[in-house]
């Protein structure tokens, strides 16, 4: 005898359960994506901030350096056209596209040396190349050299641990322009050098203003579409993008204070 009370499911019920649970699954995806997407962004956003920051701590620190020396010390650094180093020295790049360079020289002491060797001097020089990661960016190098009183040259000495040549120190770098300005605020076009009209003001610079834009690693928005990235200082530098790259702009203001005792 067959049981006729024996339930069971019908193919209508396994069809709408099988649409319910692929709606759940989409639906489940489609949050993923948004919450991945989202997270990515902040880790990007991170990520630049973190770089443009640890960047930031270690050329403040160097240009606020800039033109140091220890009392007594009888060091003269000087050129080949025997000009003396400048504290503080800006490069412009001729195109006016990214990135300006500076060179930065102070003196440092070393009290376990005797006499006028325990007196030091650091050249420090911060210049651009393009980028290994990525088209379209670029590396900031460090160049750290000390002077050689003896044969009166900078050199990078292998034994010194203090002294490196072209070490990348910043990636993924869209722009760094920096900018001299006098106590007045007003800007000393063109930075002096030896060279230039602007001579005279080499130890009158008051100010860096460093303008300084990193690029994401990775696309962050959605779409691609125009975007600008205004400088304040010179409106040939704008930054005018068609991707989908974030780009974060920061302005920084370095203090000079050692320049006039460079003399």
């Amino acid at each position: 005898m067959i049981n006729k009370n024996i339930k069971g499911i019908t193919l209508i019920e396994i069809l709408i359960g099988v649409v319910i649970s692929s709606i759940m699954m989409g639906a489940m995806l489609t949050s993923y994506k948004v919450v991945n997407g989202s997270y990515r962004q902040v880790i990007d956003k991170a990520s630049i901030g973190n770089s443009s920051r640890t960047f930031s701590d270690m050329l403040l620190r160097d240009i606020r350096m800039g033109g140091y020396k220890h009392f007594d010390d009888p060091l003269i650094t000087v050129d080949n056209n025997s000009n003396p180093d400048i504290p503080i020295e800006i490069i412009k790049n001729a195109n006016n596209t990214c990135c300006d360079k500076i060179t930065i020289v102070y003196g440092d002491f070393d009290r376990n040396l005797s006499n006028d060797a325990k007196f030091k001097r650091y050249k420090v020089t911060y210049s651009s190349t393009v980028s290994t990661s990525e088209d379209g960016v670029f590396q900031i190098r460090k160049t750290k050299e000390e002077w050689n009183n003896t044969s009166s040259t900078w050199e990078d000495k292998s034994e010194n641990i203090e002294t490196y040549t072209n070490e990348v120190v910043a990636d993924f770098v869209a722009d760094i322009e920096f900018i001299a300005k006098d106590e007045l605020g007003n800007e000393i076009i063109p930075p002096p050098t030896w060279n230039n009209k602007n001579s005279d003001k080499i130890y009158s610079i008051h100010t860096i203003e460093i303008f300084l834009t990193f690029r994401s690693k990775n696309t962050f928005y959605n779409n691609s579409k125009a975007r600008t990235i205004t400088s304040l200082f010179s409106t040939k530098r704008n930054q005018e993008n068609d991707d989908r790259f974030l780009r974060d702009p920061i302005i920084l203001n370095a203090y000079t204070r050692n320049l006039e005792s460079f003399r």
